[in-house]
């Protein structure tokens, strides 16, 4: 064994201590550090480990005031506050709005999202094999901003077209049911399905997460226990995700963003003693927020958690990843089984350009692939245990779920 160690070698292993990351030799300009696939990139800082705030919303509120400013910050069970797009007051260009879900815990895992991100609308989906580690498909098709019509609420109806393509999902009586089929006419094959997501209680995760800029902020909405089937078609073969192997989590957002930003996000769940146990944990943007995103959901309750330290490897993501909450309430593992990554920049977005050129002016194009999105996100299994509000502990062994790490530039 070495004794000496190279200075690079020293700062990355003092970063990895200082941030919770993991950490290549390797180190970039202005702090940053080589990732597995050669990127730069800036640790995300862990939360520092004090009892942290936890303001709960128990009545219906606003979430903006007439200055556009925020009125509230902070997290609710259920979504309780009010968001009004007409009291938005930062730039258009600023403005977010997203319904996203991913499912996980069987063979065939993805996601399904509508959005809009004020330069562009986009509907589409994703299907990964986890047998064969290979994706099946991924497609997005893109519309003006503002031709999206999203609700102001969580249980709106949300519909995605263009042309004889459709992505439509509806809502009722604690069914989340996606139906879409992206038709060959629009460019690409054609992707034709139905996912059912099913709600398991009537809590979940309300937060309101305030910026810098007192105009910038986000309202989240975070159901982490839903329950999911369905099937897509794709090629002439059928790909089914079952029930009772399959879970997923629903992020809801709606807010005003600064233009670069980085997030972390995970999530799991599977039955325990014949009822889905679940959780959501997050954070990485914002700033001196009310509240965190962690929380435990069992039995349809929320069990809020605060602040969480993630522990992952920059130098390969797939090597496992830990997550321990400052209450010692939660204390997981992830043992990664398949790696997403995805590095969409300028070269990355030409590849949309017969969608943009027919929809954009060449300025408004220019403004959109100057977008930028690098994400890592590690599909496994957790170990490890969690404890209900009321002492209850739970140990975990091999639960299905997900960890990200996201940089954006939007």
């Amino acid at each position: 064994m070495k004794t000496t160690v190279s200075f690079a070698l020293r700062t990355c292993l003092v970063l990895a201590v200082a941030f919770g990351t993991g950490c290549s030799a390797e180190k970039g300009a202005g702090g940053k550090m080589v990732d597995q696939h050669g990127k730069a990139v800036e640790p995300i800082p862990h939360p520092e480990i004090l009892k942290s705030r936890q303001v709960e919303f128990i009545n219906k509120t606003e979430l903006l005031e007439k200055s556009g400013k925020l009125a509230v910050t902070g997290w609710a069970r259920r979504p309780l506050v009010r968001f009004r797009a007409e009291r938005i007051g930062a730039d258009a260009k600023r403005v977010k709005k997203w319904e996203h879900y991913t499912f996980y815990g069987g063979r065939y895992v993805g996601s399904i999202t509508i959005s809009d991100i004020a330069t562009v609308g986009m509907g589409s989906i994703e299907l990964f094999d986890m047998g064969t580690q290979k994706e099946v498909l991924a497609r997005t098709l893109m519309v003006r901003p503002g031709v999206i019509a999203f609700p102001g609420d969580t249980t709106g109806d949300l519909e995605f077209r263009k042309g004889s393509s459709f992505m439509v999902i509806r809502k009722q009586n604690g069914l989340r049911t996606a139906e879409f089929r992206f038709d060959e006419r629009e460019g690409g094959e054609t992707i034709a399905g139905k996912m059912v997501f099913r709600e398991h209680g009537s809590e979940a995760l309300a937060i309101i997460t305030p910026f810098e800029d007192p105009l910038h902020f986000f309202y989240e909405y975070k159901v982490p226990s839903l329950s999911v089937e369905g099937e897509i078609s794709y090629r002439g073969k059928t790909y089914p995700v079952k029930s009772g192997e399959s879970y997923g989590v629903l992020d809801w957002g709606r807010g005003a963003w600064p233009q670069k930003n980085q997030w972390l996000w995970a999530a799991g769940g599977s039955m325990m003693k014949g009822k889905l146990l679940s959780f959501n944990l997050g954070y990485g943007f914002g700033k001196n927020p009310g509240s965190t995103e962690n929380g435990i959901v069992y039995r349809g309750r929320v069990h809020k958690l605060g602040r969480v330290v993630w522990k992952y490897d920059i130098s390969d993501y797939k090597k496992p990843w830990s997550f321990t909450s400052d209450d010692g309430r939660l204390e997981m593992s992830l043992r990664p089984a398949y790696l997403l990554h995805s590095d969409i920049t300028l070269a990355q977005m030409i590849g949309f350009l017969k969608q943009l050129w027919s929809l954009f002016s060449l300025s408004e194009i220019m403004e959109i692939v100057s977008t930028e999105a690098y994400l890592n996100k590690v599909i496994g299994y957790y170990s490890g245990f969690v404890v209900l509000d009321d002492g209850t502990r739970f140990d975990v062994k091999d639960m299905p779920g997900f960890a990200e790490v996201m940089y954006q530039t939007w």
